[in-house]
C-alpha cells in the first residue's frame, strides 16, 4: 500500500496541476445546519468545483454516524453551496490519499460511509442543482431519495473514459434502480446525462423546476417529520433488502477500483486529460465533461497509429 500511495503522489501530482485544480481545502467541507429538532441540512462546499477530497468523506462519514445516534432525526436533507455543483468526482491529485483512507477496523472509509448512509436510522434526500460526476454520482445513488433540478442537474461516471474502474459502489447501485443496459451504457460511454434523461432512466426519483425544487424538499421533509419514526424506518430497512448492494458487493467494487489505478489504460489517459485541463480550463472541462472525454479518448487512438 505505502508504495502504491508514493506512486500515486508522483504520477497524479506530476500531471494535474494541482495549485490550478485542487483548490486550498477549507477547514471542512461538509456543514450541518438543524432545521427542527426531526429535520437537518447537510451542506457540501469545495470550491471551485466541488471534488470529493479525503476529509469529505471523515466528516461525512461522522455527521451520518452522529446522526444517527440521535433518536429525533427522521429527515436529513443533502445539497451543495457551490452553484453548478452538486457532489463533484474525487479530487484527482488525491487518489493516494483516498486508497490510504481507513477505518479503525481497516475497512475502506468510503464503503463504510456508504454502508452507514444505507443503514443509517433516518430518510436521506438528496436537493441535486448542478452537475454530480463520478464518486459525486456514486454517492447521490445512496440517497434514499433524489429530487433534481430540471435546467441544472446533469450525471456523468467519467471512470471508465479515462481508464479506470469505477469502483465507488456505482456499479452495485445503478443496476437495481434502472437495469443492467441502461447502467451498461451510462458507464461505458461517459456521456452526460440531464435531468429529463435521468429522470427516465430512473436514475432520480422526480425532476422540478428549478425555482420549485427547495420547496418541494422542504415540503416533503416537512411531511415525514411529522410520520413515526419505526415505520419510517422499517419501510426504508425492508426495501433496502430487495434493493441495495450488500457491503461484501461493495468491498469487491472498490478493490477493483484500487487495482484499477495501476491499469495501462489509465496511465496512457492521465497525460492527455491532465494536459486538457491546463489547455482547456478545469471549470470548462468540468461542465463538458462527457465531450471532452471522447476528445481525450480520440487522442489516444491517434498516438497509438
Amino acid at each position: 500500500m505505502k508504495n502504491l500511495q508514493v506512486l500515486l503522489v508522483l504520477f497524479f501530482g506530476s500531471v494535474f496541476n494541482i495549485n490550478s485544480y485542487a483548490q486550498t481545502t477549507p477547514k471542512s467541507t461538509i456543514s450541518v445546519e438543524k432545521v427542527s429538532a426531526e429535520i437537518r441540512k447537510v451542506k457540501f462546499a469545495n470550491p471551485p468545483i466541488n471534488v470529493i477530497v479525503p476529509e469529505t468523506i471523515s466528516s461525512l462519514n461522522e455527521i451520518i454516524k452522529d446522526l444517527s445516534k440521535d433518536s429525533t432525526v427522521k429527515v436529513v436533507i443533502f445539497s451543495s453551496d457551490v452553484k453548478g455543483y452538486f457532489f463533484n468526482h474525487f479530487d484527482l491529485t488525491q487518489f493516494a490519499n483516498f486508497a490510504a483512507q481507513r477505518t479503525a477496523d481497516g475497512k475502506p472509509m468510503w464503503v463504510d460511509l456508504i454502508t452507514n448512509i444505507h443503514s443509517a436510522p433516518f430518510i436521506t434526500i438528496a436537493s441535486i442543482k448542478g452537475r454530480t460526476q463520478g464518486g459525486g454520482d456514486e454517492l447521490t445513488m445512496a440517497f434514499d431519495l433524489r429530487y433534481a433540478s430540471k435546467e441544472l442537474a446533469v450525471f456523468e461516471q467519467p471512470e471508465v473514459g479515462v481508464g479506470l474502474f469505477p469502483g465507488g459502489g456505482g456499479t452495485n447501485m445503478l443496476p437495481r434502480l434502472i437495469g443492467k443496459d441502461r447502467a451498461l451504457e451510462v458507464f461505458a460511454t461517459g456521456n452526460d446525462y440531464d435531468a429529463t434523461i435521468a429522470e427516465k432512466y430512473g436514475m432520480v426519483t422526480r425532476t422540478l423546476p428549478n425555482a420549485e425544487l427547495d420547496s418541494f424538499v422542504n415540503k416533503l421533509a416537512n411531511r415525514l417529520a411529522t410520520f413515526d419514526k419505526t415505520a419510517l424506518l422499517t419501510i426504508k430497512q425492508q426495501l433496502n433488502l430487495v434493493a441495495a448492494p450488500s457491503e461484501a458487493e461493495r468491498l469487491a467494487s472498490y478493490a477493483e477500483f484500487l487495482k484499477s489505478l495501476s491499469w495501462p489504460g489509465l496511465q496512457l489517459r492521465v497525460p492527455i486529460f491532465g494536459a486538457m485541463y491546463g489547455k482547456i480550463g478545469v471549470e470548462k472541462l468540468e461542465q463538458n465533461m462527457g465531450f471532452y472525454l471522447g476528445e481525450g479518448n480520440k487522442q489516444v487512438q491517434q498516438q497509438k497509429k
